[in-house]
């Protein structure tokens, strides 16, 4: 146990402007490690971390403490696959609450999208969305924050392999495996993932930072055994009142933004923003408009914001991004990007590049 923990480390949640992610996974991993003989009170004394408070179910660590927390279990295991294994831990019932409601859906695909809507209670560091097209269903996890390289490949590992996990033990094998895509290289623990067949993953390290997969029809229309409507409703009722809409005094453009960038530049649209707080785009418009802002243009800058991020911080091309953000065509992209910027997303890569 440390002797000085982290203040920042206690049972409520941090701030609001600092995206956390819940201990009790990493307690899973821990839980995991601790069996093999690796010694977690030093593993939580190297990373400054309390493991009274680190236990406790309802505290959320900061992406600092959790790169450090990943430093100190890599430096004393060795190991380069706690990402996969944390992965192979989390179960729906891992999710608090949300799990009961996940386990409760009507079939795979309203259980993703009741994932996306609630995503922020699981994670903050990365937003999970949603979309069909005819008889594939693709899921993208993005980062909201900037992250070690190594703490970055770790989520992404926990990311999709967990999810093929969940996916598996709710619609079983037998509908088939789904494809994963991980921007990053090929681990060193690669064969691990052989083992998840009939699910095939792939990686690469020029994709734009996430993982995207891809699950078919019979995967996602398969009628779970457990459907409970009434459940899942009284679920929402408790997870919907944490994303209430801004009260008097505050901002409804600070909320607004806020949600534009846990969107991380996907196109949210007012009717859906709408929908996860539960009042009407015209009470949102209403707001934005006593303060001189319209959502449009509020959508718009956020879009650009991400796109400048994706420029520098990847090696995707200007359609890449201009596709994963949701532009009709790479041309629409590069004159919003200019008006806003000044420079075209071509110019503005060549003159971030020069100055680093």
């Amino acid at each position: 146990m440390s002797d000085n923990p982290d203040p920042a480390m206690h049972r409520r949640a941090p701030p609001a402007n600092g995206v956390t992610v819940p201990a009790r996974y990493f307690v899973q991993l821990c839980n995991s490690l601790a069996e093999t003989g690796v010694d977690i009170d030093e593993v939580l004394r190297c990373a400054h971390i309390d493991r009274t408070n680190f236990e406790r179910p309802d505290t959320r660590l900061l992406p600092a403490q959790v790169n450090d927390l990943l430093v100190s279990m890599r430096r004393l295991t060795g190991r380069t696959d706690l990402g996969f294994e944390i992965g192979r831990l989390v179960k729906l019932n891992s999710h608090d609450i949300l799990g009961y409601g996940l386990i409760s859906c009507r079939n795979l695909e309203h259980a993703i999208q009741l994932a996306c809507r609630y995503y922020h209670l699981m994670n903050e560091l990365f937003t999970m969305s949603y979309k069909r097209r005819g008889q594939v269903g693709e899921v993208v996890f993005s980062p909201v924050t900037a992250l070690p390289l190594e703490t970055m490949r770790f989520f992404l590992e926990l990311l999709s392999v967990s999810l093929e996990n969940q996916v598996q033990l709710l619609v079983g094998p037998e509908t088939g495996g789904g494809d994963y895509r991980l921007s990053m290289p090929v681990p060193p623990h690669h064969q691990r993932y052989f083992r998840l067949a009939p699910s095939r993953f792939a990686f690469d390290e020029s994709a734009v930072p996430g993982v995207i997969a891809l699950m078919s029809s019979a995967m996602l229309d398969k009628p779970l055994p457990m459907w409970a409507p009434l459940v899942v409703q009284q679920v929402e009722e408790r997870c919907g009142p944490r994303l209430r809409p801004p009260g008097p005094g505050e901002q409804w453009g600070e909320f607004v933004m806020m949600m534009l960038r846990e969107s991380q530049g996907q196109h949210l649209t007012l009717d859906a923003l709408a929908r996860r707080m539960n009042v009407s785009p015209r009470t949102i418009d209403r707001g934005l408009k006593r303060e001189n802002l319209q959502f449009r243009d509020l959508a718009q800058k956020i879009r650009i914001e991400v796109a400048c991020q994706l420029l520098i911080g990847s090696k995707a091309t200007v359609s890449e991004v201009a596709q994963r953000l949701g532009f009709a065509d790479t041309g629409n992209f590069s004159r919003a990007f200019r008006r806003l910027t000044g420079l075209t997303p071509s110019d503005y890569r060549q003159d971030a590049m020069s100055r680093q």
